[in-house]
C-alpha cells in the first residue's frame, strides 16, 4: 500500500515550486526595470529566490527536519550566482529571432536564420542558471572538499573560462553572422561591435560553467552534477522558449512583449529552483555542515544580508528618480547607503543589549520574521520602480499581473502552512 505521507510531501514540494515560479515571474520582470539593470537586477532576483529557498528549508516545511542545502551559505550562493549572470547582456540577439541582423541598428539590415537568436538565448540561460547551480552545489558536497580539492575546482573553472575566451577569439565566425565579410572591423557598425563584445563577454561565463561541471564529473559527485544541470537547463529552456514573445512586436496587440518574455524566464527559472529543491534538498538526504565560528560570525554580522539589501535599496532609489524624472541629489546614493545600515545596526545593538548573540540554530538575520521582512522590502522596491506618475494601460496590466503573482504566492504559502499544521 502506498504511504499517504509521501503524497502529502510531494504536494508540499509542488507548492514550493509554484511559489518560486510565481515570485520568480515578479523578480525577473523587475530585473531590467529602470534602476535594476545588469548585476543590480540580478541581485534583486537572486536575493528574492535565495530568501525563499532558505525560508522554505528552515521555516516553511516540517519543523525539526534538516536538509542538506539549508545552510545560510545558500543565500549568498543564489544571490551571487544570479547577480554574476547579470554581467552579460542578450538584447542584441532579439532582432536575430526575427531574422534580422542589423549592422548598425535600426539601419543596414541583413537576413539571418532565426535559430541563431534562439541558440544564443539558450547559451545565455545555460550559463546564468548553470553557474548559479555550481555555487549552490558547493554548499552541500556529497563528501568533504579539502583545500587541495578546492584549488583544483577553482583551477578547472578558470581554465574553462580562459579556454572559452580564447576559442571565440580564434573562431568568431562560428558564432557571428557575416564575420568573414569583415563587418565587425567597421567602427561605424555599432550593432556589430555590440554583438562582438557580447559574444566575448558570454564565452568566459560558459567556460567557467563547463570547467566547474567537468571538475564535479571527475570527482564523481552526482548530486552536484544534478544540481548544476537542473539549474542550467531550467534557465536555458525558458530563455529560449520565451524568446517567441519577441517575435510578436509587430502584432496589433500593443503590450509589452519584452516583459512577457522576462516573466516567462522568471517563471521557468523559479520552477527550476523548485525542482532542484525537490530533487536535492529533501529531508533525509543529509544535513548541512555545521557553521564554523568564523562563518557564523560572518552571517551574524549582518553583512551578507545588508550587501544585497543595500544594492536593492540603492537601485530602487535611482530607478524611482528616473521614473518620476526627479533631479539627482548630490551624493544622494551615499545617504541611501547610510540609511540602509540603520536597521542592521539597530537590531545588532538590541540583541547585544538583551544578550541574545549566538542563540538559535541559525543567523538571526535569517529568522522567519527576518525573511518575511526582507521579502516585503523586495516587493515594495519592485513596486517603487513600476508605478509611473501617469498610469497607462500597459503599466496597469503589469501591476495587475505582479499583484496576482504575489497574491497567488501568499495563497500557496497559506496552503503550505495549513498542511503543516495538519501534520
Amino acid at each position: 500500500m502506498d504511504n499517504p505521507r509521501v503524497g502529502l510531501r510531494d504536494v508540499d514540494y509542488v507548492l514550493v515550486a509554484l511559489i518560486m515560479g510565481l515570485m520568480g515571474a515578479f523578480y525577473w520582470a523587475i530585473r531590467g526595470t529602470t534602476g535594476f539593470g545588469g548585476s543590480a537586477g540580478g541581485t534583486f532576483a537572486g536575493f528574492g529566490w535565495a530568501l525563499l529557498w532558505y525560508g522554505f528549508s528552515r521555516h516553511g516545511l516540517a519543523t525539526g527536519e534538516r536538509r542538506p542545502y539549508d545552510t545560510p551559505w545558500m543565500v549568498w550562493a543564489v544571490t551571487l550566482g544570479i547577480a554574476f549572470g547579470g554581467m552579460t547582456g542578450y538584447g542584441v540577439y532579439i532582432s536575430w529571432l526575427n531574422g534580422r541582423f542589423h549592422l548598425s541598428y535600426p539601419d543596414l539590415v541583413r537576413d539571418v536564420p532565426a535559430w541563431t537568436g534562439y541558440a544564443m538565448l539558450f547559451v545565455c540561460g545555460l550559463h546564468w542558471g548553470g553557474n548559479t547551480g555550481c555555487f549552490m552545489a558547493w554548499c552541500a558536497p556529497a563528501r568533504p572538499v579539502s583545500g587541495r580539492a578546492w584549488a583544483a575546482r577553482i583551477a578547472c573553472g578558470v581554465l574553462g573560462a580562459v579556454g572559452a575566451a580564447i576559442f571565440v577569439r580564434l573562431l568568431p565566425q562560428l558564432f557571428l553572422p557575416y564575420y568573414s565579410e569583415g563587418v565587425y572591423r567597421v567602427a561605424e557598425y555599432k550593432t556589430c561591435q555590440r554583438a562582438l563584445g557580447s559574444i566575448r563577454n558570454i564565452a568566459p561565463h560558459v567556460g567557467l560553467l563547463l570547467g566547474f561541471l567537468s571538475y564535479e564529473v571527475a570527482r564523481g559527485d552526482r548530486r552536484a552534477i544534478g544540481m548544476i544541470l537542473t539549474m542550467a537547463l531550467g534557465f536555458a529552456i525558458p530563455f529560449t522558449v520565451g524568446g517567441y514573445w519577441q517575435t510578436m512586436h509587430g502584432s496589433a496587440l500593443r503590450i509589452d512583449w519584452w516583459k512577457n518574455w522576462e516573466m516567462t524566464i522568471g517563471l521557468g527559472g523559479g520552477l527550476a529552483f523548485g525542482l532542484a529543491f525537490y530533487l536535492f534538498n529533501r529531508a533525509g538526504n543529509g544535513s548541512p555542515a555545521a557553521l564554523g565560528a568564523k562563518s557564523r560570525a560572518f552571517f551574524e554580522s549582518g553583512f551578507p544580508i545588508w550587501l544585497p539589501a543595500a544594492v536593492v535599496l540603492l537601485s530602487a532609489y535611482h530607478g524611482g528618480l528616473r521614473l518620476h524624472d526627479l533631479p539627482r541629489v548630490p551624493r544622494g546614493g551615499y545617504g541611501v547607503l547610510l540609511v540602509s545600515l540603520v536597521p542592521f545596526m539597530a537590531l545588532g545593538l538590541y540583541r547585544r543589549w538583551r544578550g541574545l548573540e549566538g542563540r538559535g540554530d541559525g543567523p538571526h538575520w535569517l529568522s522567519l520574521p527576518g525573511v518575511i521582512a526582507l521579502q516585503t522590502f523586495l516587493v515594495a522596491a519592485g513596486y517603487v520602480v513600476s508605478i509611473p506618475p501617469k498610469l497607462q494601460l500597459a503599466n496597469m496590466v503589469l501591476l495587475g499581473l505582479y499583484t496576482v503573482y504575489i497574491a497567488l504566492s501568499l495563497a500557496a504559502i497559506a496552503a503550505l502552512r495549513y498542511r503543516r499544521r495538519r501534520g
